[in-house]
């Protein structure tokens, strides 16, 4: 007889708990409806493996609980047998004989009174005009790299009690989403934050007025506003090759993607002491790291299991107010490029889409908006076909 589901959404919001878990009890419009829905669909999935008092905590700590739960639906989703060992790290899977460990953070902006908090940014002065505003870059990356060093002593812990072995892998999932700005550049924030990239470089020279090199800072550590330093290389450290991996995601209750897992980002440790099999979990983007030699650099591979296949260029047609109008498509990366003469947008592609249907109602949109005119070297009157 199988275990009555417990709900995850309560009757009536607690006094104190998150603002979004109290909109989720009763969703007032479409969006939240849905998100909502998928919630309990991923609950459904990750309730056998959730910690005795997870639905306590829930309301309190909705993306930090809810980022656990998106971790483990996402496992069971792609088809990996899943365990949670009590006590021991949150999730245990295994690829073959071997044990791999996961540990789940999800950390948050900071304690606003803290210099090292990130603040949410304010996009109009005083007079309610637009500004521009400068992105805390190594403030976000302080808040990962924080969460990623809390966990890798918390395995040092795990491995001193016995609960995990010299022999087990080790992963770190981190997710960002509750730092305010830094999901709009997600796998930037967390290359700065455990493989120490920094800043881009240019080497001009300025007798030949041309740039001659380019390439990207690289730091190990970086300061913190007390003066304290953090490291921010942890999966190029020797000193932590014990982990693994560490496993980046951009998503909340509200930006979930079709495919549960597809915004993972896996970055290896350079030179991890038991290194996890290449394209087990089989969803998001799989880093791969191939030294450069004595020049101390990495070229970076990537595997991305969520792209569609490669296509076009391909020629299409359409029609706009009594002219026909050629364009081209391709499908590159996660992207659909179309192109109609001097304009051209790219937009994100799911797999499920008929890319040459996309391809013309997004020319239409953009006949629509730029105008014929803007479009016209491609142009020819309606009957005028091509053999």
């Amino acid at each position: 007889m199988s275990r009555r589901t417990r709900e995850l959404f309560a009757a009536e919001a607690p006094e104190g708990c998150a603002l979004t878990y109290r909109n989720l009890i009763r969703p007032k419009h479409r969006g939240a409806v849905a998100a909502r829905q998928r919630c309990e669909e991923m609950w459904r999935a990750f309730e056998p493996f959730a910690d005795p008092n997870f639905l306590d905590r829930l309301p309190f700590e909705f993306h930090q609980r809810w980022f656990e739960m998106y971790l483990g639906a996402s496992l069971v989703t792609a088809g990996i047998e899943v365990r949670a060992p009590k006590p021991g790290p949150d999730f245990e899977i295994s690829a073959g004989s071997q044990r791999i460990f996961i540990e789940a953070v999800a950390p948050t902006p900071g304690n606003p009174q803290h210099a090292d908090a990130v603040s949410e940014p304010v996009y109009v002065d005083v007079e309610g005009r637009a500004i521009a505003v400068e992105v805390p870059h190594d403030l976000i990356t302080l808040r990962i790299a924080s969460a990623v060093r809390t966990k890798l002593d918390v395995f040092d812990r795990y491995r001193s009690r016995g609960l995990v072995s010299a022999n087990d892998a080790c992963i770190v999932a981190v997710n960002l989403r509750d730092i305010p700005q830094a999901w709009a550049d997600s796998k930037e924030f967390f290359f700065r934050a455990v493989y120490g990239m920094g800043n881009r470089v240019l080497v001009i020279d300025p007798a030949a007025r041309k740039i001659v090199a380019a390439g990207r800072e690289h730091r190990m550590i970086l300061p913190r506003a007390s003066g304290a330093a953090e490291a921010v290389a942890p999966m190029l450290d020797p000193e932590h090759a014990d982990v693994c991996a560490i496993l980046g995601s951009a998503a909340d209750v509200g930006n979930v993607p079709d495919l549960l897992g597809d915004d993972f980002v896996i970055m290896p440790h350079a030179s991890a002491q038991v290194p996890f099999p290449r394209g087990f979990f089989g969803r998001g983007v799989e880093i791969n790291l191939l030294p450069g030699g004595e020049s101390g650099s990495w070229t970076v591979e990537e595997a991305d299991y969520g792209a569609p296949e490669p296509r076009g260029p391909e020629k299409f047609t359409v029609e706009h107010e009594g002219t026909t109008f050629d364009g081209e498509w391709q499908i590159a990366g996660r992207e659909l490029h179309i192109r109609l003469a001097n304009c051209s947008s790219a937009v994100p592609f799911r797999n499920y889409r008929d890319p040459a249907s996309a391809a013309r109602e997004i020319a239409i949109e953009m006949l629509r908006v730029y105008g014929g005119k803007r479009v016209s070297r491609v142009s020819r009157p309606k009957g005028d076909r091509q053999a």
